[in-house]
């Protein structure tokens, strides 16, 4: 047990002395500094303080760390881990600083795009609160319904926003409770929020009569080498040809990347979650090669594979100049008509699916998706049938005049969890609730029924459980059941 004495040390120069809580423990001794001085009056001949008022006011402190120690088991714990814990307890934290260093260490974690969600969440809040500096007492569950209930007008970031902020103070509680020893500096307030649900977009997937017509399109003449039209309509049908290849993997393309007619490269968006670090390689057809080679970059000293950094440093504004000349082309195709360069990969993954007999999964391999993720450490991967797969599509579209036969339906199926929602999961045994969790980074109901099963009493095996689990950010339910050994 440590004891807690009002005391003081030395004699400032002004003939004062500075009073000290005095925490002793075993062998161990620490101070924390007071407001209170007394001078010698204030002292017996022993250096014992005296004076009534600083006895009265450093009794009251000290009943107050005692009442504070009572909450938690600090037997084990060292003076200066007591005086830490007392002295920041109840000190208010900056929830924005913590968040900029949060997305700062996802920018050093190569996350620079989740990081920029992250930065815009952060600064809409701010602008909320009125103020650029949000502690974290501030975040109780009213303020953030609030917070929430103003981005109802938008699609996407009335979801996307608070996802992003609950991920950073759970961060935080992470960091700062310790609830093995009874430590919680901050409470979650997100259990009382309801996060809506994004607004479903339209599907993206192009048809194959635009796709033809898009790609028939002679951009106009221009004094300009490579102007915007060209370039958009280019760019789409690399993306295109390329099993739906992302901008920023286009952009970003080293000359080692391109041996023997094969394109190598690790997915930027997941290389730095997978274990295979997005890795895939996509044969660049003998259709696409004249325009895939009409940007490699002659630079002898330049590391890039394309020439596109020549006159763009980022690939946020590759990908903007590029979306601007297929805005253009698609206003000679149909005035009016939006699809982004993104479309064109979701026009690969639903024209091979339709129209060439693939199935799910041979879609999501051709899309360098994180299935399998076992089987892609283990194997060495063979991406022929992927090529195949991809010559079909382009024969599809380039050399037949069929129409997409597909008709899209929205989906009201339990969609594919992310990582970032917030899942309410229940165990039932003979129709009794046994066990419950709720918390985020699952993405998949397997992961969330393994956690499950681990909570399960003692008592429950050799029977069949049933499963509740709720997409609290989606509003989803979906039911399942799994025989527990």
């Amino acid at each position: 047990m440590v004891n807690l004495k009002a005391t003081v040390r030395v004699k400032t120069k002004n003939g004062l002395y500075p009073v000290y809580i005095r925490f002793t423990k075993s062998n161990q001794v620490s101070y924390v500094k007071t407001s209170w001085v007394v001078n010698e009056k204030g002292l017996s001949d022993k250096k014992e303080i005296i004076d009534p008022f600083v006895i009265q006011q450093t009794c009251v402190l000290i009943d107050s760390y005692y009442k504070q120690l009572n909450h938690i088991d600090s037997s084990k714990w060292t003076t200066s881990e007591i005086v830490k814990y007392l002295t920041e307890f109840n000190n208010d934290l900056s929830f924005s600083d913590y968040a900029r260093k949060h997305i700062e260490k996802m920018k050093a974690r190569g996350q620079e795009r989740t990081a920029r969600n992250y930065k815009w969440a952060i600064q809409h809040m701010e602008r909320f609160a009125e103020t650029d500096n949000i502690m974290f007492s501030r975040l109780t569950s009213a303020f953030l319904n609030r917070w929430i209930e103003n981005l109802a007008s938008t699609n996407r970031c009335k979801e996307q926003y608070p996802v992003c902020m609950r991920e950073v103070y759970k961060a935080a509680m992470r960091e700062f409770n310790d609830e093995e020893q009874g430590i919680v500096r901050l409470k979650n307030p997100w259990n009382n929020v309801v996060i809506p649900r994004s607004d479903v977009p339209e599907k993206r997937a192009i048809t194959a009569s635009m796709l033809r017509k898009f790609f028939n399109v002679v951009p106009d003449r221009s004094r300009f080498t490579n102007p915007l039209m060209e370039v958009g309509q280019d760019v789409a049908l690399i993306s295109f040809c390329l099993c739906g290849l992302n901008a920023v993997d286009i952009f970003n393309a080293k000359k080692d990347q391109y041996v023997d007619g094969i394109f190598h490269y690790e997915r930027q968006k997941t290389r730095n979650t997978r274990s295979d670090k997005g890795y895939f390689e996509v044969r660049v057809p003998a259709f696409l090669k004249p325009t895939f080679e009409k940007y490699l970059s002659k630079d002898a000293y330049s590391p890039w594979l394309f020439n596109f950094h020549d006159r763009l440093s980022t690939s946020d504004s590759f990908c903007a100049n590029v979306n601007t000349g297929i805005k253009q082309i698609w206003d000679k195709v149909e005035p009016g008509y939006r699809a982004s360069l993104y479309a064109f990969r979701h026009s690969w993954a639903t024209i091979a699916q339709n129209e060439c007999g693939a199935s799910l999964a041979d879609v999501d391999f051709g899309l360098n998706h994180s299935t399998h993720r076992m089987a892609r450490v283990y194997l060495k991967i063979d991406y022929t049938p992927v090529w195949i797969l991809n010559e079909k599509v382009i024969d599809f579209i380039f050399f037949t005049d069929k129409e997409s036969k597909h008709v899209e339906k929205e989906d009201k199926t339990f969609e594919r969890i992310s990582k970032y929602n917030n899942v309410r999961a229940e165990a039932f045994v003979m129709g009794k609730k046994v066990c419950a969790l709720e918390d985020t980074g699952f993405t998949n109901v397997d992961q969330i029924m393994d956690k499950l099963t681990t909570l399960l009493p003692k008592k429950v095996s050799n029977t069949r459980v049933q499963f509740k689990i709720t997409n609290v950010d989606k509003n989803l339910t979906q039911m399942y059941q799994r025989l527990v050994p």
